[in-house]
């Protein structure tokens, strides 16, 4: 599949984050950076954006799996079956 350019306003919607806040994970290096397409348009490549999102949700049940392995393991060494 061919990638393409999503605008920034797609980019807002699609992940539920402000420009502002969009800009600032850019800066601090936690979030793909844009394409520029001009003097004052940028675009993001499609790809990296889902790619992000899906990296967010590997991290959220690699966390829910480490803390589901956490209370296992209270309880077996609390003898809750």
């Amino acid at each position: 599949m061919a990638d393409r350019f999503i605008s920034m306003d797609e980019v807002v919607d699609r992940v539920s984050f402000s420009r502002t806040h969009i800009y600032r994970k850019i800066a601090d290096g936690t979030f793909p950076r844009p394409v520029p397409l001009g003097p004052q348009k940028v675009a993001f490549l499609e790809h990296e954006i889902d790619q992000w999102m899906e990296e967010r949700v590997d991290a959220r049940n690699s966390l829910e799996g480490i803390e589901e392995r956490r209370l296992r393991a209270a309880q077996v060494s609390r003898g809750v079956r």
